[in-house]
């Protein structure tokens, strides 16, 4: 992630708080990120359930 210092700029596209700048193209990297493991956590919810089913319907 990348960080700036507070720029006197009134021009940039930068999202920003007190404590730092995030360049626009950073946060839309880390909404894929975040995204992107939701999505492999939900992934990996739904395997382990039809895991558990074919162990549940051996016994």
């Amino acid at each position: 992630m990348e960080v700036k210092k507070k720029t006197s700029s009134s021009n940039t596209l930068d999202f920003f708080s007190k404590e730092m700048i995030i360049t626009k193209k950073s946060l839309n990297e880390n909404q894929l990120k975040l995204a992107y493991q939701k999505r492999l956590i939900s992934d990996l919810d739904y395997k382990h359930k039809e895991w558990s089913k074919s162990i549940n319907s051996k016994f």
